[in-house]
């Protein structure tokens, strides 16, 4: 071989190694450029593009996959106090949190701001999906969450979707998991599976949607009346309107059936006037035959916006009821979605006179700094609370402590659930100001809460039992 073939030959080969130096580098470069654009450059998990790599080949196979979308309850409340380089702290930490509690049994993705995934792909059964749910709930609840030296209690609600069930495409389980999970959340249930009778997008629940405006138009939807009494017993103070729909097919249905529908549309307004006008109509009318009591209405979440006074404001103008004598119950729910939108909506209703109550407290996550700023008048202990009043000593010091303080805000104290004749008295003896539950009376139709009273002595005896439909 001459020198010439010999410097061709070495070039050759410098040429082809330098080539496949530069394809292996290119091949890397791209390699990394794949896994940076299915991450998520936060917490290091997959991406919402990771999830459908993984999902879509499972789902093509004619695999059933099962999908849990999580999403932290009150997680705007941290980003909005301490800011939102403490938010993606938090974030960092509860990747880290479902990587440890889920480990190699499903993928974690993080499809954006709190909202997490996590992608089983051979669930045994729906009862095990909703086994990894409350494994990944019970995870965050001994999480030991901080931004910096402040300690966070973090919380989470999950909806469940299975492949074939609930949808035959990823866009299709990522929709139904939502709407599960934003029922969790309003029933604070944690964990729910996706129910397309509850789904307003789905055909059920459309069908369900058309059904209830009809409802309202035929005189389906009734209204059943609980009563509440003074902290001994005594007298009778109001009643609280519960409604009803008296279903052409599937008969009396009661509100968990139907509300988290109509809670996702514009209906609810609709709604909320129906029940706020029979309401009072049926209370003038005992208040024109001598029955004096307060009114009590409750409020959706949805429906605690400034359109809300319009609504009170035309109720109380047809019916000529006292604001004084209307009290309006809204959930800890509401206060915890928009504190500053419901500390503005219930500031207006205050100044026209209404009176409005903060129903199931202690139930949910209401902070004592949300129940300072808001200008309530009562405060309703929730019933789990007095369910166990006689039987633990813990809860018995709960209630205790929330009598006291609401009492020193200058605020009512309304126990519910009472049931039996022992936590009766233990609430009379706390100085609680109304008590309402089964052991007085279940909710009634509108003649049997009156005859009701009359039977307990609470009303005189010469009231007439008007009705109002």
């Amino acid at each position: 071989m001459t020198a010439a073939t010999t410097a061709w030959t070495i070039a050759v080969l410098v040429t082809v190694a330098a080539a496949v130096a530069l394809t292996v580098l290119v091949r890397q470069r791209d390699r990394v450029l794949r896994d940076l654009a299915r991450t998520d450059p936060l917490t290091g998990l997959g991406n919402r593009r990771a999830l459908h790599e993984l999902a879509e080949p499972l789902l093509a196979r004619g695999g059933r996959p099962g999908l849990l979308l999580l999403d932290l309850d009150g997680f705007k409340d941290v980003n909005d106090t301490l800011g939102h380089a403490a938010g993606d702290e938090v974030l960092v930490q509860v990747a880290g949190v479902l990587r440890a509690t889920l480990g190699e049994a499903a993928v974690v993705t993080r499809l954006g701001g709190d909202e997490f995934a996590v992608l089983v792909a051979d669930p045994g059964s729906d009862a095990e999906l909703e086994v990894v749910a409350k494994r990944v709930l019970a995870g965050l609840g001994v999480g030991g969450f901080h931004a910096g030296v402040v300690p966070l209690d973090v919380q989470g609600s999950i909806g469940i979707a299975v492949a074939g069930a609930d949808g035959h495409t990823l866009g299709e389980l990522l929709q139904r998991a939502d709407v599960a999970m934003y029922a969790a959340k309003r029933s604070r249930a944690g964990v729910l599976r996706y129910d397309a009778a509850s789904d307003p997008h789905s055909t059920g629940g459309l069908e369900l949607l058309g059904q209830l405006r009809t409802a309202m138009e035929r005189d389906q939807l009734v209204l059943h009346y609980q009563p509440k009494v003074s902290g001994d017993g005594a007298r009778l103070l109001g009643f609280e309107a519960l409604v009803r729909w008296e279903h052409p097919t599937r008969g009396l249905l009661m509100p968990a059936d139907f509300l988290p529908v109509v809670e996702r549309t514009h209906l609810i307004h609709a709604l909320t006037r129906w029940v706020l006008l029979s309401a009072l109509r049926q209370a003038a009318a005992w208040r024109a035959a001598g029955l004096r009591t307060t009114m009590a209405v409750n409020v959706s979440a949805v429906s605690l916006d400034p359109g809300l006074l319009g609504i009170v404001e035309e109720a109380l103008a047809l019916t000529r009821w006292s604001p004084a004598d209307l009290v309006l119950e809204i959930t800890e729910t509401a206060i915890v979605q928009d504190p500053a939108g419901a500390r503005a909506t219930v500031a207006q209703l205050r100044e026209r006179g209404v009176r409005v109550a903060v129903d199931d407290f202690g139930a949910g996550s209401t902070s004592l700094v949300h129940l300072r700023g808001l200008p309530v008048h009562e405060l309703k202990i929730d019933r789990q609370f007095v369910a166990e009043l006689v039987t633990h000593p813990q809860a018995d010091a709960i209630v205790s402590a929330l009598i006291e303080l609401a009492h020193r805000l200058g605020l009512v104290v309304v126990a519910e659930g009472v049931e039996t004749v022992a936590a009766a008295d233990r609430l009379c003896a706390l100085g609680c100001d109304e008590l309402q539950g089964f052991f007085f009376a279940r909710p009634l139709p509108a003649a049997q809460a009156v005859a009701w009273a009359r039977a307990e002595g609470l009303t005189d005896p010469a009231v007439e039992v008007l009705t109002v439909r």
